[in-house]
């Protein structure tokens, strides 16, 4: 988290803003409303872009800013950087309201596990190429440690739909079997397995299909915990009526989107295509 001083601009009725690379942070949309069903969300979803995790870092903090600013500009009390790559950039970062990384709350999930041995990690090669996670787990313990796991493709085929378990198997196979081989390695058996991707826990039913042996630890529910806290220290939870609203921006990718908020039931009042506008 970061800014989290509270400015006297800020309005308690504003919507939280959630950001990701596609579809992906629905899952942690989801959390939101279902913990938090009174406060008003804006997402953005940038899926002409994504994925994310295969750009190189001064892009990724050129379009998270630029979104951030947009998402200001429509007056959010908040951001959630539901995308774990942007979140491992987040001290490259500007903005003028709080923001909120999925990675810290990916950590302190893990640690609720955990508090000494391995854990597997799978995410996005660019958070994996950033050590987003072990920088973050640094600040915390020594006595954990990330066998980290990067894919280029898995993120993008949750992102265009499952219609193929094949494809869909095979690409979970490539992430999470050289985890399990590398604790095999160190004489250790892998027993939690972090979704370091927000795309990942919507396809965690086939992920615990595969691996039963596994715990999977979704960062979303660390990430509410976050907001709760926030929004309970600094009294800025939404007091309008009446509540709970949600509008959802993408910039491409209609149909997937209207089909993920049917699948995941999100609440959602209203779903448009917008541009982002890059300086």
């Amino acid at each position: 988290m970061i800014n989290l001083e509270r400015s006297k601009n800020m309005d308690n009725n504003g919507p939280i803003g959630v950001i990701d690379s596609g579809i992906g942070g629905f899952t942690v949309l989801k959390a939101l409303q279902d913990r938090l069903p009174n406060e008003n969300y804006l997402y953005f979803g940038d899926s002409m872009r994504m994925p994310y995790g295969e750009r190189e870092n001064d892009e990724l903090i050129m379009l998270a800013n630029t979104i951030i600013s947009d998402l200001e500009s429509r007056g959010v009390k908040a951001i959630v950087l539901a995308c774990n790559t942007l979140s491992s950039l987040i001290v490259e970062l500007t903005a003028q309201v709080p923001l909120f990384s999925v990675i810290e709350a990916g950590v302190q999930e893990t640690l609720n596990w955990r508090d000494r041995g391995l854990v597997g990690l799978i995410a996005t090669t660019a958070t994996v190429k950033n050590r987003g996670y072990e920088k973050e787990l640094e600040l915390w313990t020594k006595d954990v440690e990330y066998i980290a796991q990067g894919t280029h493709t898995l993120a993008k085929v949750i992102n265009d739909g499952q219609s193929d378990l094949k494809i869909l198997k095979h690409n979970i196979e490539e992430a999470v079997e050289p985890i399990l081989l590398k604790g095999i390695k160190k004489g250790i058996v892998i027993e939690e397995l972090l979704l370091g991707c927000t795309h990942f826990p919507i396809v965690s039913v086939t992920i615990r299909q595969m691996y039963p042996e596994l715990e999977l630890i979704n960062p979303a529910n660390g990430l509410v915990n976050q907001l709760n806290k926030y929004c309970t220290e600094f009294d800025f939870f939404n007091t309008q009526e009446p509540a709970g609203t949600t509008h959802i921006l993408m910039t491409a990718d209609y149909d997937i989107f209207e089909r993920m908020v049917r699948e995941l039931e999100l609440n959602c009042d209203s779903l448009e295509m917008t541009e982002l506008r890059l300086s």
